[in-house]
């Protein structure tokens, strides 16, 4: 009978059927760094791009990363890229005007990590969030400083990706002077269980009536919105919840709108925030 008994166990290993499923690199295992990376001076202005996940990875960071690369060299300024959150400590954040979540995505940080990451807040620098920032793995005080409702989902299956109008509301900030009234864009549309707070400027909604929402996920014809800004103290806080596929990242117009994000958000181009 022992013999049998192993003899099935083998089997059931070589089949695969006792094993444990294989990880999702989709959605890695959650990890906290401890050692900084070793970012070299920088001239200012300088963006940090963050694109570590302790949540959801994207494909499209593979692109999302040199694209934005690319628009800080374009303006000629610094850039350090990093998937290493212990970078988020008072020395090296001072070498930086704008943190780019490049769909980073989870609660990433140290209890230090987050009070540096707070402390370069409250002097003035800029955060850029786009796409997964917006997304439900993130930390309540990170939704709070993003200034909008919890992630409810978006839609799956075929009705994943759809093409759609996006209406601007607010043409003249720096992100969105370029955009007509109504923009057709497609992509993955997120949900949330409230708009974004009073203090929030919206400048662009989804235009509800031009895509299948089924009615957990719809926030009103007119209450959808997905790219605005804040101020948190003296910082510019930039949210735009556009990016999930590569194809975004070589989109000329899509590009423009992060260029002036960043922009702004480093306190180069437009108003805002003390």
């Amino acid at each position: 009978m022992r013999r049998a008994l192993l003899v099935s166990l083998a089997l059931l290993s070589v089949s695969g059927t006792a094993q444990s499923p294989a990880p999702d690199p989709r959605r890695p295992a959650p990890t906290f760094d401890s050692v900084a990376p070793a970012v070299p001076d920088l001239a200012h202005p300088a963006v940090l791009i963050v694109s570590k996940t302790n949540g959801y990875r994207h494909d499209s960071i593979a692109a999302a990363v040199p694209a934005i690369e690319s628009l800080a060299k374009a303006r000629g300024w610094s850039s350090f890229a990093t998937e290493n959150a212990a970078v988020f400590n008072a020395r090296d954040l001072a070498k930086f005007d704008v943190i780019v979540f490049a769909n980073a995505s989870g609660d990433i940080y140290t209890p230090d990590q987050r009070a540096a990451f707070q402390a370069f807040l409250a002097r003035g620098g800029g955060f850029v969030g786009l796409h997964s920032a917006g997304d439900g793995s993130h930390p309540d005080w990170f939704v709070k400083m993003r200034g909008n409702g919890q992630f409810i989902g978006h839609p799956g299956g075929a009705d994943q990706f759809q093409a759609a109008d996006i209406a601007l509301l607010d043409r003249s900030h720096p992100a969105t002077r370029h955009l007509p009234e109504r923009w057709r864009w497609t992509d993955e549309y997120y949900s949330w269980d409230a708009e974004p707070a009073a203090d929030a400027h919206i400048l662009a909604r989804l235009d509800e009536g031009d895509v299948r929402l089924e009615p957990k996920l719809q926030m009103g014809l007119t209450g959808h919105a997905l790219i605005w800004w804040r101020c948190e103290g003296r910082a510019r806080i930039f949210y735009s919840a556009l990016g999930h596929q590569a194809e975004a990242w070589s989109d000329p117009a899509h590009l423009k709108l992060l260029d002036g994000a960043i922009g702004w958000a480093a306190r180069q181009d437009g108003m805002g925030c003390g």
